[in-house]
């Protein structure tokens, strides 16, 4: 509702960031917002039979913009270079649990 009228929302980042499929409805419905564009939803999978997926103002991907071939070749260089770091004793440069390596 705080967004600029006819405004585009584009949510890449996290299902959770959009209250329901229902408020962006009522807000294409509404001409608050002119666009959307989905790559995660509120609830995964999400009910394909929603009125949102029949607008053609809302594009949708299955969550995979990210996973380009570079992207993955990055991917993969980076868990091979960490997992030699383990290996050999060192800290891996992408860790999330720190505490292992106290």
């Amino acid at each position: 509702a705080m967004m600029k009228k006819g405004a585009i929302l584009i949510n890449a980042a996290r299902g959770g960031v959009i209250e329901s499929l229902d408020v962006l409805a009522d807000a294409l419905e509404s001409g608050r917002l002119s666009a959307v564009g989905l790559d995660v939803f509120p609830e995964e999978p999400p009910d394909v039979s929603h009125r949102i997926f029949s607008d053609a103002r809302c594009l949708c991907a299955p969550h995979l913009i990210g996973v380009s071939t570079l992207a993955m070749q990055r991917i993969y260089r980076s868990m091979a270079t960490d997992m030699v770091e383990v290996v050999q004793g060192r800290r891996p440069e992408y860790c999330v649990n720190l505490e292992v390596f106290a």
